[in-house]
């Protein structure tokens, strides 16, 4: 008998068939840690403390702090406006996706589960 706590879970298969936003999320705090990333890594290079970089961003040092630790929504143009005070390269690719193919019957972590449902089972009772 094949234990059911090793099948993929239905449901996030559905979603992830259906197009759902599943990794949206995960790909958009992807984004968040880049820029906090970037924005910290120019203040260490440049040996500035926040002060100094909230200076030469005109904003505060609380903001800056925001910005590093990825706790901010931003604003394209605010986005842009830190890209260019800092000689950063600011580029935006907004593109329709190309469609993921799912395999619903060999997911690499039950692969060992697999049933091989040979045509004389399905038969069977019918």
């Amino acid at each position: 008998m094949k234990d059911i706590r090793t099948l993929p879970d239905a449901w996030d298969m559905i979603e992830r068939l259906a197009g759902g936003d599943g990794g949206s999320k995960d790909s958009l705090y992807e984004i968040y840690y880049q820029i906090s990333t970037a924005i910290f890594d120019y203040r260490l290079k440049h040996n500035l403390s926040q002060k100094k970089l909230a200076e030469k961003l005109g904003v505060s040092q609380p903001m800056v702090a925001k910005l590093e630790s990825g706790d901010y929504n931003y604003t394209i143009e605010q986005l842009w406006k830190i890209a260019n005070k800092l000689g950063f390269a600011f580029h935006i690719e907004f593109k329709e996706k190309e469609p993921e193919s799912y395999s619903i019957i060999a997911r690499p972590e039950n692969e060992d589960h697999i049933i091989d449902y040979k045509v004389g089972y399905l038969a069977v009772g019918s």
